[in-house]
């Protein structure tokens, strides 16, 4: 089905489309995947800006006008800017969003902002700096809260992303959020521990042992606990959805102005026929994106390697219509995706998976 099919059809549920320019960041957050948002992939693997371009330009023409470069990190990647550039430029992307939670994006911003990138998106769990050592395993807090700054001095908004963890940071939420609303930023997004992310393909042994005593299911926090405080002084309250299948996210503006957006899992998720007969489903990510690895494969979750669809040898071949088919097949499954609440019953949950 191309995009006017599904416009015609009123169908036009569309995932993000994520990509994962390279597979490492030189961090070892406890509570992250060492591929970061990819499966399995090498430790030296960097996606080939033209083989992201081909992509990108097949992603468009399914109906998607933005695009996000995650990683591993995107400040790393050294063809960023002009990734960016070719992005917007050749690709036809409306929006190009930067996530980082390295400092190099700081020094890189004026740059990929006279680029083209339209959102800058960077990690802070904590205004603590020995903590902040501890969660990543890097000393350089005021190397990020300097490069936060930088971003901002450009113009482009600024998101910064906050994972909760109970017992670590919540206590400073409100802090986190003020110092967003001060440095200018436009939106703090607040995660939750993904608690099924040991379920994966991939070894996480070394990152999601113990923290302080605890388990990574221990730090799980209901987000919508902790909003209290911030929706008391919200001028402003909506639920919106990242794309067409993302998780329904409660926003709050302040005001400053600043947004505070809270993503919390048990808000529901959507599946598709990927999903069936998984041993791991009901999951935390499910259908919100479609990935693009930095070896070039198509990944549908971050929890299973074996329904990824290699482009790879596509792209070597510079085979566009063959890589065009692969995509739209891809986005097929998104079209026919069905929405779970969070808060279904086990018998809802059975007659959902059937």
């Amino acid at each position: 089905m191309n995009v006017s099919e599904r416009q015609e059809g009123n169908d036009m549920r569309l995932p993000q489309v994520r990509v994962t320019v390279n597979s490492r960041c030189k961090r070892s957050c406890f509570y992250c995947r060492p591929s970061g948002e990819a499966v399995a992939t090498e430790s030296n693997a960097a996606l080939d800006p033209d083989h992201l371009i081909a992509v990108a330009t097949a992603v468009r023409a399914q109906g998607v006008d933005g695009i996000k470069l995650t990683g591993g990190d995107p400040a790393l990647y050294e063809p960023l800017v002009d990734a960016v550039r070719r992005l917007r430029v050749e690709a036809g992307m409306r929006e190009v969003e930067v996530i980082s939670r390295h400092p190099r994006i700081g020094e890189l911003a004026p740059a990929l902002a006279e680029a083209g990138v339209t959102l800058f998106n960077v990690s802070l769990d904590t205004l603590d700096r020995e903590l902040h050592r501890e969660v990543c395993g890097v000393d350089d807090h005021a190397e990020v809260l300097a490069a936060i700054e930088a971003c901002v001095a450009t113009g482009v908004p600024v998101k910064v992303n906050v994972v909760v963890m109970s017992g670590i940071n919540t206590s400073e939420i409100e802090q986190l959020v003020t110092f967003c609303e001060d440095a200018g930023v436009h939106s703090v997004k607040l995660l939750d521990i993904i608690k099924d992310l040991g379920e994966g393909t991939e070894s996480f042994a070394r990152r999601l042992e113990i923290k302080r005593g605890r388990k990574l299911d221990d730090l799980y926090v209901p987000l919508e606990d902790l909003a209290a405080d911030l929706r008391g002084r919200a001028i402003d309250e909506q639920v919106v959805q990242q794309g067409g299948l993302g998780h329904p996210m409660t926003v709050l503006t302040m005001p400053s102005g600043t947004k505070v957006v809270i993503k919390d899992s048990t808000a529901g998720a959507w599946y598709g026929s990927v999903c069936r007969g998984c041993p791991l489903f009901p999951c935390h990510d499910a259908l919100m994106a479609l990935r693009l690895t930095a070896d070039a494969r198509l990944q549908f979750c971050l929890l299973r390697e074996d329904v990824t669809v290699d482009l790879a040898p596509l792209l070597a071949q510079g085979d566009e219509a063959g890589l065009a088919g692969q995509v739209e097949a891809a986005f097929e499954m998104y079209g026919e995706a069905y929405f779970r609440p969070g808060d279904a019953t086990p018998q809802e949950l059975m007659e959902a998976h059937q």
